[in-house]
């Protein structure tokens, strides 16, 4: 007997929790899904864009499907589907494939694409979703904590024709640009070539003063900078509720305002999602076009030290290219692209999810379809660069040679280094040796010399970087030096760096203007030691 579909009413409460417990289980950490109450009044929204369908067979309902709804009101065409329960045996009588079918039929009638989250341990559900037409745009590690944390696939249906109104994408934004001609070619919609615009990113540091404001502050300053019709960078329309279940429980927004000369020149208002323990930045607005980085660090540093928030999320309209930059130099990578979801005057916008992650992860691929692959393995390129130790980074983080960098540009620079095990008394380099290699000192110590048999003029721990001058100009040396116990050196060579001063100028050009700093500290000291001694 075919499964009768329909919208759910408010005497399905019981029904429907007896569904997830049957696919969910009884421990949920979403525990508003085993409240009748809560259910009850969840299903009683029937109303287009905010309503709970259902496939009911022999009096039990065998699949459920939500449209989640928009806490604002907002013209983007997209139908967000969430709360995806298919008993395993609706999967076998066709009933959860009956309702994927009419709910995203429904959408097409509304001129709506389809999105949707689906666990990547949940291979039944991946090969459901991509027969009804769905299409993998993203793929998240540690996006939601069910009975563990788990990764999520993001997949998106087609609704109308998108050839039109399709801006290029910035060449400085190569990670984005692969992930969005893979989703393109998933969805069979024209690309657009990149355009090099030689863009780059807010400076992540300014002469600004961040400070937390309430809600009604931040609400104040945000209208009082409408008058300078600050370009909207983040769109948050669809990062409301908790958990993997969206669940309306009250959530911890907050915001920063950001300062310079005691007037307001940028704030951004985020929520802290308690279940996932994550941080979604929700909006933000700028008027000076310098301060917007500078207050995404102070987020993401309050996320990570505050909240131990697991990672940071935010949907970036693809126009935003200052933003994508400084979030790719503070170590967010592209998530998912989702194309045409930002309404924009006559036309549509693209969006792309960025994360920053702030624990470690692990891909299991064994419950992917080939076609999820495809998309994994993009954003698993991606996010390469999260596998350099931690140790290096945190390493390299306190040196005053990489002051103010973020940690994707750290993770670059990173990149670039070789760990080296000396012995001790091993020789590390002569006097009058050519430079091309710079050293920091992971672990243990080094003693440099003037000349052989002679006490050593210091000695090097760690932490402490050394050869950066014959580095720099490719001279000689003018010391030798000697490994006094076994040591680990991170070694960058000469080549490389240039190589990538040339890729990335800005981030070349502060790792020079900081040697220059302290260049001309150590000049300052030896001229003061010189005038003591006179």
């Amino acid at each position: 007997m075919a499964a009768n579909i329909r919208k759910a009413v408010t005497e399905d409460a019981a029904s429907w929790i007896q569904l997830v417990k049957a696919t969910l289980g009884e421990d949920h950490p979403n525990k508003q899904v085993y409240d009748p109450a809560w259910v009850a009044a969840e299903l009683a929204s029937g109303l287009p864009g905010n309503e709970t369908w259902v496939a009911e067979e022999g009096g039990k309902i065998q699949a459920s499907i939500s449209v989640l709804g928009a806490v604002t009101a907002n013209e983007n065409p997209v139908c967000n589907l969430g709360r995806n329960l298919f008993h395993p045996s609706s999967y076998a009588d066709g009933a959860a494939e009956a309702l994927l079918g009419k709910v995203t039929e429904l959408a097409v009638l509304r001129r709506q694409m389809c999105v949707t989250r689906v666990l990547a341990s949940d291979n039944p559900q991946q090969v459901l979703i991509e027969k009804t037409g769905f299409v993998c745009v993203g793929f998240q590690p540690l996006k939601h904590i069910t009975k563990t944390r788990e990764e999520v696939l993001f997949y998106v249906k087609r609704a109308r024709s998108m050839a039109s109104n399709r801006l290029p994408l910035s060449e400085s934004l190569p990670q984005i640009g692969e992930l969005a001609a893979a989703v393109l070619q998933h969805l069979v919609i024209p690309g657009a070539p990149a355009i090099r615009d030689g863009g780059t990113g807010y400076p992540l540091q300014t002469d600004v003063v961040i400070s937390p404001a309430s809600e009604d502050d931040y609400k104040a300053a945000r209208e009082a900078a409408a008058a300078q019709n600050p370009p909207q960078e983040i769109s948050s329309n669809f990062n409301w509720g908790t958990g993997f279940m969206r669940v309306s429980a009250a959530m911890a927004l907050r915001a920063v305002l950001s300062h310079r000369e005691g007037k307001v020149v940028a704030g951004m208002r985020y929520l802290y999602d308690e279940q996932d323990r994550c941080v979604r930045v929700m909006e933000a607005f700028c008027t000076d076009n310098l301060s917007l980085g500078a207050v995404l660090q102070h987020v993401t540093k309050a996320a990570q030290a505050e909240l131990s928030a697991a990672y940071v999320e935010m949907d970036v309209l693809t126009s935003s290219v200052k933003l994508l930059i400084s979030a790719e130099q503070l170590g967010f990578v592209p998530a998912a692209y989702l194309p045409g979801f930002h309404k924009v005057h006559d036309g549509t916008m693209d969006l792309v999810k960025m994360v920053k992650l702030n624990q470690t992860y692990s891909i299991e691929h064994d419950k992917l379809t080939a076609h999820a692959l495809t998309i994994v393995n993009v954003i698993k390129h991606c996010l390469q660069d999260q596998s350099i130790g931690v140790a290096i980074i945190n390493l390299l983080r306190d040196l005053e040679l990489f002051k103010g960098l973020g940690d994707g540009e750290l993770r670059k620079v990173a990149r670039l280094f070789t760990q080296k095990l000396f012995r001790p008394g091993e020789k590390i380099f002569g006097k009058d040796d050519q430079g091309h290699e710079a050293y920091v000192v992971m672990r243990g110590q080094i003693d440099i010399l003037l000349e052989e048999n002679t006490a050593p003029i210091a000695t090097l721990g760690q932490g402490q970087v050394f050869g950066e001058l014959s580095f720099l100009d490719g001279g000689k040396r003018g010391a030798l030096a000697i490994a006094k116990q076994a040591s680990i050196l991170l070694v960058m060579q000469r080549p490389q760096f240039f190589e990538m001063t040339q890729r990335e100028p800005n981030l070349g050009l502060a790792v020079m203007r900081n040697i220059a700093l302290e260049l001309t500290v150590r000049l300052r000291r030896t001229n003061a030691a010189l005038s003591a001694k006179k």
